[in-house]
């Protein structure tokens, strides 16, 4: 198949009236991803011939498509695995999935069908340690339907990590707006106390990050003690080794808050991040 090349990514679309997808240089314009943020994605690793942690990304697409009221029969996973097994047989990359309803209208939804739209570029590993990090001043989460899943309503992310870049920091950590620790610029936050992992839940409006599902997972699997909830900042800044996560990797804080933490690699996340 020829691709859509520039120096950054490739391009694969799939509109609701095609069984194949195909490379194109531009998207339809207007449309309701841009006008309305109507959809919504997934970021993807794809390596050793699979994606990676691949049923856990289909799972909360599918429940986002379902809030969404969007098409799930659309999806053909074995579609899209054949798609970079042809493209991309051995190689590692970032693929990012956006599926948006089709159609045009004003606020009121005409159709249930989906464009797709495949964006693929070079996988570039975490840092290993983000040492300047500090707490957002500037936004907070609220709760909403979507708040879960990655919509294309991603603008609170968008500031957040303007902030970030603005203050010269290498992480941000947001707060809902009870003031409960919620997750990082772009990632689920996790911290150690006591031999105690722990993490906020969803109701502290953060995203149900892939990798803290498959993180929680192993550690009921494998009875490691942790601890899912609503926790105040002060829990935090008394932690003694903070990681964050996505579904690129863990990446471990040098300190917070003025106090140094360990950044000793953790052998569980070794084991699920390999």
């Amino acid at each position: 198949m020829n691709s859509f090349m520039n120096e950054i990514e490739t391009i694969f679309q799939k509109s609701p009236t095609s069984e194949t997808w195909s490379c194109l240089p531009s998207t339809k314009l207007p449309n309701r991803a841009m006008n309305f943020g109507d959809g919504l994605f997934e970021t993807m690793v794809w390596m050793k011939s699979e994606i990676r942690f691949f049923d856990n990304h289909i799972q909360r697409l599918m429940r986002g498509m379902q809030i969404l009221g969007l098409d799930s029969d659309a999806i053909d996973t074995l579609g899209l695995l054949d798609l970079l097994t042809d493209n991309y047989p051995s190689q590692l990359k970032r693929v990012r999935w956006t599926v948006y309803r089709a159609g045009s209208g004003k606020y009121t939804p005409e159709s249930t069908r989906v464009f797709q739209v495949l964006q693929v570029t070079e996988f570039a590993e975490p840092p290993s340690v983000k040492e300047k990090v500090d707490v957002s001043g500037k936004i907070q989460l609220f709760p909403t339907l979507w708040c879960s899943f990655k919509s294309l309503n991603a603008l609170p992310y968008v500031l957040a990590n303007q902030e970030r870049k603005e203050r010269g920091l290498d992480e941000i950590i947001l707060l809902d707006y009870r003031g409960f620790v919620s997750e990082a610029g772009a990632s689920t936050v996790f911290w150690i106390k006591d031999g105690i992992v722990y993490t906020p839940s969803l109701s502290c409006s953060c995203i149900n990050g892939v990798s803290r599902q498959v993180i929680l997972e192993h550690m009921i699997q494998h009875e490691i003690f942790y601890q899912e909830g609503e926790f105040k900042l002060v829990e935090l800044e008394k932690a003694e080794q903070v990681f964050v996560s996505n579904c690129s990797g863990i990446s471990y804080l040098g300190s917070f808050r003025g106090r140094k933490l360990s950044t000793v690699p953790l052998q569980f996340l070794k084991l699920i991040f390999h």
